[in-house]
């Protein structure tokens, strides 16, 4: 039997109102904290803000402002929501569960073997075109598309080991750790309990992952691997599994931009880089699938000896 935590203190639509009131909350208590903490060290960071000049902003206030408001709304709120439905965290994230190796082995295997898959989706999903009628949701999408873009290879600058590291602390570890706390530990456990159903909680759950972001042109490869995580959550019984698949995709993306960049590549040349082929495509497709399915074999093989055993 699946197990999912469970809150029997309220209804799962007024927890699903809690998290987000609460993760909102701690959003912002956390991203005035680093605000503070930048103009204790930069005095000349409140005039920029003041003026609204993205010139004059520090790109390192950009990161301290990213990892404050990631913490507070996606850890700090998942936690102090926990408390509030009277379930400890490191039960209700399934922290106390132990990590099967198999099963991380596996989801190596399953992170490594994608990455030629999820090219291929993102390259369909950036030929998305809507019809005259939607022209204007098209040029919005395009354009929150560019703003994210351009902060994005902002951010990605990487001159130094420092850099590279709160890049990865910034961009890898907080947001594989508290995107899925936020989102698989909170939102698909509270679906779950709501539609009674594990699959439409996953697929909802990771459909408002992808949208989140607003960055549509990349959608349907950040909603299937949200997919992935959910479901590595639900028959892994562990969270670590989730987090861990999370910080490879991510952490991947930022280590192969800073070795390429202290190669003398730029960030825009990183980025129309592409090292597969259509065969490539194929193949990663096959060993994916084959590697899913032994996955979930295996899950169901582990918990049928375990209910022989009980």
């Amino acid at each position: 039997m699946i197990d999912m935590r469970k809150s029997t203190a309220y209804h799962p639509a007024l927890q699903l109102v809690f998290l987000l009131l609460i993760s909102t909350v701690a959003a912002l208590v956390f991203t005035v904290l680093g605000m503070l903490f930048w103009f204790a060290i930069d005095s000349h960071a409140s005039l920029a803000i003041l003026k609204s000049d993205a010139s004059l902003m520090n790109i390192n206030f950009l990161r301290i402002m990213q990892i404050s408001s990631t913490t507070g709304l996606f850890i700090a709120g998942p936690i102090a929501f926990s408390f509030l439905v009277k379930v400890k965290p490191v039960h209700y994230f399934y922290f106390d569960e132990q990590l099967k190796w198999s099963l991380f082995l596996m989801m190596i295997a399953i992170m490594f073997f994608s990455n030629p898959l999820l090219e291929w989706i993102t390259a369909l999903n950036q030929k998305m075109s809507f019809p005259d009628a939607l022209k204007g949701l098209e040029a919005w999408m395009k354009e929150k598309e560019d703003q994210n873009d351009t902060l994005t290879k902002q951010l990605l600058v990487m001159k130094d080991w420092g850099a590279f590291s709160i890049n990865l602390l910034m961009v890898a570890i907080l947001p594989a750790i508290g995107e899925e706390l936020f989102f698989r530990g909170g939102i698909q456990n509270i679906l779950r309990q709501w539609f009674k159903n594990h699959h439409v909680a996953i697929w909802v759950t990771a459909i408002i992952f992808s949208a989140i972001h607003l960055q549509f042109y990349g959608f349907l490869p950040r909603m299937l691997l949200g997919t992935l995580f959910g479901y590595l959550l639900v028959y892994g019984k562990s969270i670590w599994l989730a987090i861990l698949g999370h910080f490879l995709n991510n952490g991947t993306a930022v280590v192969a931009a800073y070795i390429l960049q202290r190669q003398g590549k730029s960030i825009e040349q990183i980025d129309q880089m592409s090292s597969f082929s259509s065969v490539n495509y194929l193949i990663s497709a096959i060993i994916t699938l084959v590697l899913i399915i032994f996955f979930f074999y295996q899950t169901k093989k582990e918990s049928t000896h375990y209910e022989q055993l009980g």
